[in-house]
């Protein structure tokens, strides 16, 4: 028994060994995925379209944990992207631009539309 749970672990090392070596950023993808399926509620095959390092074209609500609330888009291409200042490391991309900056966008756009404007914060220290 001890013999074959060996061999069985010598096998599963090698396979992991090979994923690593042809697949090197897949360590990086697994917490986007998680978002993806997790927070966004993204198929199964939506998620494997972009694991392919594809553009994938999606129409509906997409959920922001920072504004708790969802934002409609009837023609949003997401895709994961390589970060340009951290080589290796991937994010999540809508229209070519970060998915947060996205969301704070739509943010944007949402107030706008309901006539609440941005108020300026005065951060001088006043004695």
């Amino acid at each position: 028994m001890e013999w074959t749970h060996r061999e069985e672990r010598t096998k599963f090392n090698e396979y992991m060994d090979k994923i690593q070596r042809y697949f090197p950023y897949v360590d990086k993808l697994l917490p986007l995925i998680d978002f993806c399926r997790n927070t966004l509620k993204f198929s199964e095959r939506v998620v494997q379209e972009l694991c392919k390092l594809k553009k994938v074209r999606l129409k509906g609500d997409f959920y922001s944990p920072e504004f708790n609330r969802k934002f409609r888009d009837e023609s949003a291409a997401f895709s994961f992207e390589e970060d340009k200042n951290r080589k290796g490391h991937y994010h999540i991309c809508v229209n070519d631009i970060p998915l947060v900056q996205w969301f704070r966008q739509k943010a944007n756009e949402w107030r706008n539309c309901l006539g609440i404007t941005p108020t300026k914060q005065d951060k001088r220290l006043k004695i």
